[in-house]
């Protein structure tokens, strides 16, 4: 009976520590859903929270969470994974006065989307002034690769959401800069890590 116990309690202990361990990057524990979570919530709360956290475009916490959430939908296996994008304002040099104070009083500001991989697409989740924006995709792509000339940084990794298989990450950037409609691929950058050497 001893024994018994004993070996309750340790899968107990496991199945708590797995659910804590998951954070924002699986089904195990509750969110709240986005157009549910307060003002007030911030920087901090996101990474309290287990959530994958860009701040000023350069990811900062939640490395794990992000690698999870990658094993899992590669594995065709149902998962999800919070993602906040946080910025603050540039220095008050890289403005005029008139647009600085315009701007100052809406940063910093975070922004959360959940994406969800469902087994065969994912959806990309947010909510702007109230309104719902869900994106579907069928690939998350990984791109790797050094910095240009001007980068402050020495190489990149980022993800991306397309429904282009084949897509080069070439064809991307062009896809946003050119005028030619024919070049066009919808696509959504949702990881970035820029490494410094």
């Amino acid at each position: 009976m001893k024994k018994t116990v004993s070996m309750f309690t340790s899968l107990c202990l496991y199945a708590a520590m797995m659910v804590l361990l998951n954070g924002c990057a699986g089904k195990t524990r509750e969110q709240v859903p986005l157009p549910e979570i307060p003002e007030s919530y911030g920087l901090e709360d996101a990474k309290k929270d287990g959530c994958v956290v860009h701040e000023n475009g350069d990811i900062s916490s939640g490395e794990k969470a992000w690698d999870s959430f990658v094993e899992q939908s590669s594995d065709g296996k149902p998962s999800s994974v919070r993602i906040g994008y946080y910025y603050t304002l540039d220095d008050s040099a890289k403005y005029t006065a008139e647009d600085y104070e315009r701007l100052k009083n809406e940063y910093p500001v975070l922004f959360l989307k959940d994406l969800e991989f469902d087994g065969e697409q994912y959806t990309l989740l947010s909510y702007e002034d109230g309104s719902e924006q869900k994106r579907e995709y069928s690939y998350l792509k990984k791109f790797e690769g050094d910095a240009g000339a001007d980068a402050v940084y020495d190489s990149y990794i980022q993800y991306v959401l397309t429904d282009e298989k084949d897509a080069t990450w070439e064809q991307l950037m062009k896809s946003l800069y050119s005028s030619q409609t024919s070049d066009f691929i919808d696509f959504q950058i949702v990881y970035t890590d820029y490494i410094y050497e």
